[in-house]
């Protein structure tokens, strides 16, 4: 893997990608947490989602939002943080041009820009939220987009944060056709402070995305 910068909207932007021995290997792209709550990309959870797109093989790549870290800019709104996402979507596909799969993986707020995102771009193929952040309420966006998606979750995060997950579940089926496979992680909570507790949340979002990107069905 190898630092790398990616010149977006508001300037550059700080990123680490893998690219993939294989040739026309699927493509990743990884979205941290919420900025203004410290989350980037070099926190523990976002380098477990990393590394489980990295070691099955494909070529993957994660950065830091505007303001964060390395990047410059302001931290931004959720429309500046979508535009840098669609910017290092356009690079990592730009740069891999014989890859016909790109998949986004996020945690916390970055989950909900995974829905987002795949509401506007039709070519992505898979996706899996982490503990998606359970004070947005906002389902405007959602419109029929059949796929699949995969759900972690810790099983002691609070009582609410897992009632949140079973209706983000049913809205999705509902507004946007889409089903998710839910896990949650015994013992964990929405930090993952625990080593076993971050290495299983690497090996389910590995195995699923092993499966289903074996499935040609997923499109």
């Amino acid at each position: 893997m190898v630092d790398i910068i990616i010149s977006g909207d508001a300037g550059k932007l700080h990123a680490v990608y893998h690219k993939s021995l294989t040739e026309a290997a699927p493509l990743a792209v990884v979205l941290s947490g919420n900025p203004r709550q410290k989350h980037h990309m070099n926190d523990r959870i976002s380098y477990a989602m990393f590394r489980a797109f990295m070691d099955i093989g494909f070529s993957v790549v994660r950065f830091n939002y505007r303001g964060v870290g390395d990047s410059e800019g302001s931290l931004g709104t959720t429309a500046d943080n979508m535009l840098d996402i669609a910017t290092v979507i356009d690079w990592i596909q730009n740069h891999n041009e014989d890859s016909d799969k790109i998949w986004l993986a996020g945690h916390q707020l970055g989950a909900w820009y995974v829905l987002q995102t795949l509401m506007r771009r039709p070519e992505i193929s898979g996706f899996a939220l982490v503990s998606p952040d359970a004070s947005v309420s906002d389902f405007a966006f959602l419109s029929p987009r059949p796929n699949r998606g995969l759900l972690i979750q810790g099983a002691d995060e609070a009582e609410d944060a897992r009632a949140f997950s079973t209706h983000l579940t049913q809205v999705l089926k509902k507004q946007a056709q889409i089903d998710l496979e839910t896990i949650r992680i015994k013992g964990a909570n929405a930090t993952y402070g625990a080593p076993a507790e971050l290495r299983q949340l690497y090996n389910d979002l590995k195995a699923y995305v092993g499966r289903e990107n074996a499935d040609t069905k997923l499109l």
